[in-house]
């Protein structure tokens, strides 16, 4: 496997007037339709969910779901995908890494998981 160039990627965290790039590149990218409530709980996970753009192009994204359950938070990842032509670039690294930083500055994050 090649090592990942560095490239400059730049992120955005999914809000109500940008949803449809993420449900553009859910369609592109994964074989499955996601229901609504994929995307209220991608809304809500706040900067856990990010678009991930390579100069104008939005080419990758990583949706998270935050579960609070009494004083421990964990952080599901529900996707975590980039666009073909974009692959092998590191853009999906850098998209995991933005959440496992997020994770790192908050204790009360307990766990980070996915399937």
């Amino acid at each position: 496997m090649a090592p990942a160039l560095d490239v400059s990627v730049s992120f955005d965290n999914v809000r109500d007037k940008n949803m449809m790039l993420l449900k553009k590149l859910n369609a592109a990218i994964f074989p499955v339709k996601y229901q609504d409530n994929y995307y209220t709980d991608a809304l809500a996970s706040g900067d856990f969910t990010k678009l991930a753009y390579y100069g104008d192009i939005c080419v990758g994204n990583i949706a998270c779901r935050v579960e609070k359950k009494e004083s421990e938070t964990k952080i599901y990842i529900m996707t975590l995908g980039v666009l073909a032509p974009y692959r092998n670039l590191g853009i999906g690294t850098k998209l995991l890494n933005s959440v496992l930083d997020l994770c790192q500055q908050d204790p009360k994050i307990v766990e980070i998981y996915l399937h």
